[in-house]
């Protein structure tokens, strides 16, 4: 009743929606929107209409799911309850993740969904016996995934962190899977990923894998017809020395494909291979970690293309070829050792190379389902606030007495910066980014500023932000702050000068930002370091973050990390971008990635600026840019499809330019006009079946660019298409 009579009192708007509490309590039923037709999205609608089963009644989790196919859990621990979950069964933590006990997923589901759980040193086991498919697991932390001789196909892994190990090595399959951010280590094998070759497995894709010092053995990939990885950062494997194979183990495989392979193992005393792999094919794009005792087999087709690194083949006759381009920063196309200055005329080599390069087509992931964001205020929401009463000390009370502010629907106004600890342990919850909002009175402060914490995270969901200067704010202002292991997620940031405002502090780490929408702010997410070199101490930086199907709309810019100590394989996963000057400017980093994302109206000078970008299966397109696409000093690209008219590449003063284009369609002229003599860097590059529509002599199927001089190395017409990120 106490929340019902805050609705009355300071809710200038007040929304409705159905909650369920326990299995046999009705639904209380609040008042009738003022607001018709505000909404929240539809993950937000489907999790808050799951049945909320209390922490006091966990021993009847399995009798709930079983009644009501949907459940979601409050915040705090329901360990001691086994559960088997079966088709079209969900199951939702607390965004602060719930503790869970062992999950089995039953022979034959479809459509089950596991979200916001920590089964921590416990198993999310696969049955064998029948096709388990199309189910959803998102953050999912600190368990063991584990399935002998199963059938899985078409499920998402998404935020997984734990141990994979799948051995379908009898029997079984493992199919057209999608782990997108993968993070784990200690304990070997961190991956094991096994098929057999009467019932092969395929298809898998692993977007952004992090293997975090492994103790021993990092993984082992045995008999798999085909494996993609896009961005892997190993640091620091056999950190303990439990093992002796190398960190990437591969044997008996099909075709396998890695891009943006980085990291190194400078803190391990215990020193093995970075990769050893026996497959048919191997494809590497922007391959940098390396160690000199790299081992490939006698039979592997090597195709490398912007990379680091030597490596061995073991002992015998040599029957598979190297087709290796720019390796060791050689501006090169090398075959079997021998650099090709000339077009390729032997028919065979020829034919070989030509069907290594064209791949197979396969279907591209769908692109992403981006919903109109809910405007909880409306286009009058300055004019509007103007007299509404202040609620800052209320909710600030929330916080300090509950931890989590659980606010229910409603708008509510703030004067002043509500002080979150960065402490693993308070936040603010709310029933939705179309239900529940926080609101600047004035715009000359950050609506929420986060308070001490050297190592830590907070818990920020279901709610929209409005007005102040920031949104979110992180400062040394409020003392040391790393912020590791954040889940934040469905927050719209509004009308702010910055969304999130990472100033001078320490790490922001191993982060997974779901759903996140920034709508006309001056910078969406700002990393803000200390000038120079800082190191680990005030330099902000961003490492091994997800920002998972975020919406960027009319931003002046979208992303502004400005790197002063390096960040490390940050990605933007089915994000939008839209409207605005800039999309990106980034600097000092390792392996950013943008992955099946788009990027439309904008007006800037430029959509995209960078030290470094590896983009795969993005469009760009309806913009009206007044210099180049891109700006970089080195590029990757794969399955694309840039649509405007306008340069892709500009000139870099004192800085060469280092393209590498591969299965993508490029409209403008991909040549950049370097400047004689006035110390702008020359280009080099890399074509790769892709369609240069601006550029008809070297539209080819391989050509090399070495120091602004082009090369038609085979001379066949380019048919491309994603070869990554794809579902065979």
């Amino acid at each position: 009743m106490k929340h019902l009579i805050y609705f009355l009192l300071f809710s200038s708007a007040v929304f409705s929606q159905n909650y369920h509490y326990a299995i046999d309590e009705a639904p209380v039923k609040t008042t009738p929107p003022v607001t018709p037709g505000v909404n929240n999205q539809q993950e937000e609608i489907d999790y808050f209409n799951a049945y909320l089963l209390p922490i006091t009644q966990k021993a009847t989790l399995q009798a709930a799911l079983d009644k009501y196919g949907a459940v979601r859990l409050e915040k705090g621990d329901y360990t001691g309850v086994d559960i088997v979950m079966k088709s079209n069964q969900r199951l939702y933590g607390h965004p602060t993740l719930t503790k869970v006990s062992n999950i089995t997923i039953a022979a034959g589901s479809t459509n089950v969904r596991l979200e916001d759980l920590l089964p921590a040193d416990k198993f999310v086991t696969f049955q064998s016996g029948g096709v388990i498919s199309n189910c959803t697991f998102k953050s999912i932390k600190w368990a063991i995934l584990k399935g002998t001789n199963v059938m899985v196909e078409n499920c998402s892994f998404i935020n997984y962190g734990g141990h994979i190990q799948i051995d379908c090595s009898q029997s079984g399959y493992f199919r057209n899977n999608k782990i997108i951010k993968h993070q784990s280590g200690t304990v070997s094998n961190v991956l094991v990923m096994k098929g057999n070759s009467a019932t092969p497995s395929y298809g898998n894709v692993h977007l952004h894998t992090n293997f975090l010092t492994p103790h021993g053995d990092t993984s082992d990939l045995d008999n798999l017809q085909s494996s993609t990885f896009v961005g892997i950062d190993a640091e620091s494997w056999n950190f303990t020395g439990e093992g002796t194979k190398a960190m990437f183990f591969a044997k008996n495989m099909g075709n396998l494909k890695i891009t943006d392979f980085g990291g190194g193992n400078g803190g391990s005393p215990f020193k093995t291979p970075s990769y050893d792999i026996d497959a048919a094919n191997v494809f590497f794009l922007n391959k940098y970690n390396n160690y000199p005792t790299d081992v490939l087999s006698l039979r592997t087709n090597m195709f490398l293309v912007n990379g680091i690194g030597p490596y061995i083949r073991k002992a015998g006759t040599v029957t598979g070829y190297d087709l290796l381009a720019n390796l060791e920063f050689s501006n090169a196309i090398k075959y079997n050792g021998v650099e090709q200055t000339t077009a390729m005329t032997n028919a065979t080599t020829v034919k070989n190379l030509s069907t290594t390069i064209r791949g197979t087509q396969y279907t591209p992931w769908a692109r992403p389902n981006w919903e109109t964001l809910p405007d909880p205020l409306g286009a009058n929401w300055k004019t509007e606030r103007a007299g509404k009463a202040d609620q800052t000390s209320y909710i600030q009370g929330l916080i300090d007495s509950k931890g989590i502010a659980d606010l229910p629907e409603g708008i509510y106004y703030i004067k002043s910066t509500l002080k979150i600890p960065l402490d693993n342990a308070h936040g603010i919850f709310g029933k939705g980014t179309g239900k529940t909002a926080i609101v600047g009175l004035t715009d000359d402060f950050p609506l929420i500023s986060l308070v001490g914490g050297k190592d830590g995270n907070f818990t920020l969901a279901n709610l929209t932000l409005q007005g102040g200067s920031v949104g979110v704010y992180a400062s040394t202002d409020y003392g040391a702050q790393n912020i590791a292991y954040q889940n934040m997620k469905f927050v719209v940031f509004r009308d702010q000068n910055y969304g999130i405002h990472l100033k001078k502090t320490g790490g922001f780490d191993n982060n997974f930002l779901e759903n996140l929408g920034f709508v006309n702010c001056n910078i969406g997410f700002f990393q803000d370091p200390t000038a120079g070199n800082s190191g680990e101490n005030n330099s902000a930086y961003v490492d091994k973050t997800m920002f998972y199907k975020n919406q960027y709309i009319n931003c002046g810019t979208a992303i502004s990390m400005l790197a002063t100590r390096a960040d490390n394989l940050d990605a933007w996963v089915d994000c939008k971008f839209d409207g605005g000057k800039t999309a990106l400017t980034l600097a000092g980093q390792n392996y950013p990635i943008i992955a099946n994302s788009d990027f439309t109206n904008f007006n800037g000078v430029n959509v995209l600026t960078s030290n470094s970008i590896s983009m795969y299966n993005v469009n760009v397109y309806n913009n009206k840019n007044t210099g180049s696409t891109i700006v970089s000093s080195y590029t990757n690209i794969e399955g694309c499809r840039f649509l405007d008219s306008s340069p892709m590449f500009s000139p870099m003063l004192y800085t060469s330019l280092n393209n590498h284009i591969i299965n993508s369609v490029i409209t403008g002229d991909v040549l950049a006009n370097v400047p004689a003599n006035k110390g702008f860097g020359k280009e080099s590059a890399v074509y790769s079946n892709s369609s240069l529509l601006s550029n008809p002599t070297i539209n080819k199927l391989l050509v090399n660019v070495k120091e602004g001089v082009s090369t038609v190395i085979i001379n066949e017409a380019p048919t491309p298409y994603p070869q990554l990120l794809v579902t065979q």
